[in-house]
């Protein structure tokens, strides 16, 4: 069996909109017999969503026969192609589809369009661009090789205005039943700006004003990604890519399918725990940082994917009747800081190589890299 390893002139493999992708595959053809017809490559960029429907089996009475109702929801996609490169690396030159054995090396060359959106790798979802190698083989199934890339746009903070605008929220709730009443109950929580870096910690500012009889004993802070995915009834959504011509800017046209449907998954991120002990008529204010792993920035900038942030906030209490307030504020995270003289260092997602569980042909083991930068 044929070996093949992609190379990419640039390391480590993240590249922006617009850049040129430059690199060699180096392919090891075996000392037996090989047949092959040609070898393609392809650089691919696509969004692609995916759920399957629900079957539901109700009973249904009817001249007192109990019948069986099958209820079948259909399954949705969706898929955006935003680049899709093809070019004939070797060609047979003879009937016998002999190819050399021993290693070939083929140069690439291929541009990222500019309308690109970020990497992300989702439960129902994902974008991703990456180099597709086919050997096409006579009498046999094609030997394909996939190798995954990850294309990160500049998203500058400073460039957002909500970004740098603080941000609070509060709550108020009256604990107990209707005829035994406790008192009421005031959270606030505060974020000092709205737009984050990886890397960078979150100062979370939670204010208690507790007139109750409930003593409070612990928050949870949760940070949660929501990704709102887009799918149509048995389609997708038909793209094609159109280069600028003259002054006219790139751009993706597509057609979609009736019968659009969305589906919103959360995943958390991380969770931190605070001890605490506000008793009645007690006030207290809490003070915790969160510092975000490497995570995708916020966007929506894809037709069929949005990526959102929240902080979630829930302070409760002890004992067997437990009683808890919850509070979310989003915020975003983006890919350059205010201060842009900080370095940084490209990690993996936090979500590591099992982001997605989609099947899928071009689906494999994959965890995009995103800046993380340091703050000491």
């Amino acid at each position: 069996m044929a070996t093949c390893l992609v190379e990419f002139d640039k390391s480590p493999t993240v590249f922006s909109p617009g850049d040129k992708v430059t690199g060699n595959v180096k392919m090891q053809i075996p000392e037996d017999e090989f047949k092959a017809r040609k070898v393609r490559m392809e650089m691919i960029g696509k969004a692609y969503t995916y759920w399957e429907g629900n079957v539901k089996n109700n009973h249904k009475i009817k001249n007192g026969d109990i019948a069986r109702v099958r209820h079948n929801c259909a399954d949705h996609k969706g898929k955006i192609v935003y680049c899709r490169f093809e070019t004939i690396v070797w060609k047979s030159d003879g009937s016998k589809n002999d190819m050399p054995s021993g290693q070939h090396i083929f140069p690439f060359s291929f541009q990222l369009p500019h309308w690109a959106p970020p990497s992300f790798e989702g439960d129902l979802g994902f974008i991703r661009y990456f180099i597709k190698v086919e050997i096409d083989r006579p009498w046999k199934f094609d030997d394909k090789f996939i190798t995954c890339l990850t294309v990160l746009p500049s998203i500058d903070l400073s460039l957002i205005p909500n970004s740098l605008v603080p941000s609070k929220k509060h709550i108020c709730e009256q604990f107990g039943v209707v005829l035994c009443k406790s008192g009421l109950v005031k959270m606030e929580v505060r974020l000092p700006k709205q737009g984050f870096v990886c890397g960078e910690g979150i100062p979370v500012k939670i204010v208690v004003d507790n007139k109750s009889s409930k003593t409070f004993s612990k928050i949870s802070l949760k940070v949660l990604q929501r990704v709102t995915y887009t799918g149509f009834r048995d389609g997708f959504v038909n793209s094609q890519s159109h280069p600028c011509i003259g002054n006219e800017k790139e751009k993706v046209t597509y057609a979609t399918r009736l019968n659009a449907q969305i589906r919103v998954e959360e995943r958390k991120v991380l969770e931190e725990i605070v001890e605490i002990k506000i008793s009645k008529n007690e006030k207290d204010e809490v003070d915790k940082s969160i510092t975000i792993p490497p995570l995708p920035p916020s966007t929506k900038t894809c037709e069929i994917i949005d990526v959102e942030y929240f902080l979630k906030v829930k302070m409760s209490t002890l004992g067997t009747l437990k009683s808890a307030m919850k509070l979310e504020l989003p915020f975003i995270i983006g890919t350059v800081p205010i201060d842009k003289d900080r370095k940084f260092d490209y990690k993996k997602s936090v979500f590591g190589y099992a982001a997605t569980v989609l099947k899928n042909r071009d689906v494999q083991k994959f965890a995009p890299l995103y800046p993380v930068y340091k703050f000491e």
